[in-house]
């Protein structure tokens, strides 16, 4: 009988590493793709906000900055 719970013991805690490994290696993967996840929409956001910024404005199409004149009062 203590022969068979040393066997049982030692499977329980072989099962329970082997369930701390798997869950955490579970993580690793999760925030890995979590993270590449994160920088493919950064990358993504940043080249749009770059697209816009670039963009010619439709307004002054030149870039030329019109000064309008001051009223003098009398």
């Amino acid at each position: 009988m203590p022969k068979l719970y040393k066997i049982l013991w030692s499977l329980a805690i072989l099962f329970i590493i082997i369930t701390i490994v798997t869950f955490t290696f579970g993580l690793i993967l999760v925030g890995a793709v979590i993270a590449s996840l994160y920088g493919i929409y950064h990358y993504y956001l940043m080249n749009k906000r770059s697209r816009i910024f670039s963009a010619r404005s439709q307004r002054f199409p030149s870039g030329e900055i019109i000064d309008l004149p001051k009223k003098s009062l009398h």
